[in-house]
């Protein structure tokens, strides 16, 4: 029997670093490599990982398994998957964000607003990790494989190592707390996200978004992984400066981690849900479109989601309050796809105080940020 020959999908180039005087953020770096190293040298990741998320939000990771060359891979994957699926097989993959709150599939451009009069240049293509649950784009077929690898190791190894270190950073006695609701075999509204931003306002749509090319906001994930790319595009807000904004310096092959509404909630605000936005790039990067790959986590469906004081001896010292009342607090479901519903659907940078909007989403509420 003759193998296949795979197709080599379109390689996305992409622009070089910046050579402006950009202003950086200082992240901190969790390095992978020194997990197996033991029990202490775990406690001792699992405490940088503490000291960034009650500041930013945000880490670097690295020496996490996945090459540089895997990453590229991916993101031609999704490049061309996003260039080369035919418009009506799109129309027919499209996610169903406002009628089941999921983002399974392919989100179009214009589907969020920008401002009030500007919709979103952002396409993106979003895999569940059982692929057999929905159609996916014919073009996609030679690469399934690859990309169900891509999402079983991230999910896995990746994220679950990330977990366990997060349950060692609350002291929660069992460290497989947080894996456990993760659980793989079980559902949830984790995605692997193929994301490209077209670089197509015109300079009427650059005044009125002032340049952003996705508005300020925190994650619904319990944690975010962006692999990282070169464009200087994401921005990040420290808790204590709610006016400035720093770029996210690219490291080859490294994920940018951060924590979103669900572990700020399961640690009542003691961990910070990173605050961040999309902009336009320094000017010598300007002209080109940004592609990235991210893996979206959230837990199973049916887990509660609510502040750990009975799990965790580090929120009971600080003294962290519940951020809901019981009967308030939402499942991951219910918040998932109550949240998928509402975004980029209105303009609520247009109608903020100050600079925070804040949106009802059930029983709970998300913020926007300027």
């Amino acid at each position: 029997m003759i193998a296949k020959e795979i197709p080599v999908p379109e390689h996305f180039v992409p622009v070089g670093p910046t050579k402006e005087p950009v202003d950086f953020v200082e992240l901190r770096t969790i390095d992978l490599a020194k997990y197996d190293d033991g029990p202490e040298a775990r406690k001792a990741l699992a405490e940088e990982l503490r000291l960034a998320m009650t500041t930013q939000g945000f880490f670097n990771l690295i020496n996490h398994g996945l090459s540089e060359e895997e990453i590229t891979r991916q993101v031609d994957i999704g490049h061309h998957i996003i260039t080369h699926t035919p418009l009506e097989e799109k129309h027919r993959l499209q996610a169903p964000m406002i009628e089941e709150g999921s983002y399974h599939g392919f989100k179009p451009r214009g589907h969020w607003r920008a401002g009030k009069n500007v919709r979103d240049k952002v396409e993106n293509f979003n895999v569940y990790r059982d692929m057999t649950l929905r159609d996916q784009p014919q073009c996609m077929e030679p690469w399934k494989p690859e990309v169900q690898h891509f999402i079983d190791y991230t999910h896995k190894e990746v994220l679950y190592k990330l977990l366990r270190l997060f349950a060692i950073s609350l002291e929660i006695e069992d460290e497989d707390f947080f894996v456990k609701l993760h659980d793989y075999e079980k559902h949830d509204e984790t995605w692997l996200r193929y994301m490209e931003y077209f670089d197509e306002y015109t300079e009427e749509d650059k005044k009125e978004t002032k340049g952003l090319w996705l508005g300020g906001h925190q994650d619904l994930t319990s944690l975010s992984l962006l692999f990282s790319q070169p464009m200087a595009s994401l921005q990040v807000r420290a808790y204590e400066d709610d006016a400035t904004w720093k770029f996210v310096k690219h490291i080859p092959g490294g994920i940018i981690v951060n924590a979103g509404e669900v572990m700020l909630w399961w640690t009542g605000d003691y961990y910070k849900a990173a605050i961040h936005r999309v902009s336009e790039p320094p000017q010598d990067q300007k002209g080109h479109n940004r592609c990235s790959v991210f893996y979206f986590c959230l837990p199973n469906d049916d887990v509660v989601i609510n502040t750990l004081l009975d799990e965790s001896p580090v929120l009971r010292r600080a003294g962290v309050k519940m951020a809901h009342k019981p009967e308030d607090a939402p499942t991951s479901k219910t918040w998932a796809n109550g949240r998928i519903k509402i975004t980029g659907r209105s303009a609520v940078y247009d109608k903020q105080e100050g600079n925070t909007a804040y949106e009802k989403v059930g029983t709970v509420t998300t913020r926007w940020f300027k």
